[in-house]
């Protein structure tokens, strides 16, 4: 029987490889507290579902009112955060057929699709959703802050 120490090194070791996998270790590393999207503050709820949802975040009132140049800048972030979430799902999905055609690898075919390199495809969508693919909204705020569009001391904000 295990006891509670090594039970939850294998949790922190399942925890790593998921975030191996969905390639984010390093980023998630240079925080040195746990990350967990029920523990944000309102302003850092809000900073956050901002850059995911954009302008759909406000009510058409607000919208209306608001000045012509922060609803540009709403808009250029979150189109942003789109094109860095349908890279990185694209990217996971790359990662994961390559297993698949490391079976076939010594066929013609196998070898050709295997030696492809990734290639991101900004006219493809991916449709996939981030629970497919093992992503929670704690892996899009590291994501989002190493791409810039969340501050760097994002867990600061108070």
């Amino acid at each position: 029987m295990l006891n509670e120490k090594q039970i939850l090194e294998l949790k922190r070791g399942r925890f790593i490889m998921n975030l191996k996998k969905i390639e984010i270790h390093d980023e998630y590393l240079s925080y040195d507290r746990d990350i967990h999207y029920q523990k944000l503050n309102p302003r850092q709820h809000f900073m956050f579902k901002r850059v995911l949802h954009g302008l759909k975040l406000y009510t058409k009132d607000e919208i209306e009112k608001m000045h012509w140049d922060k609803k540009r800048r709403i808009i250029k972030v979150w189109k942003r955060s789109q094109d860095v979430i349908n890279r990185w799902k694209q990217k996971l999905c790359y990662n994961d057929s390559q297993k698949i055609f490391a079976i076939f690898r010594n066929s013609k075919l196998g070898k050709a699709f295997y030696d492809e390199p990734f290639y991101y495809m900004s006219d493809y969508n991916n449709k996939l959703t981030l629970k497919e693919l093992g992503i929670q909204y704690e892996h899009l705020i590291v994501k989002f802050i190493a791409e810039g569009l969340l501050p760097k001391n994002f867990f600061d904000i108070k």
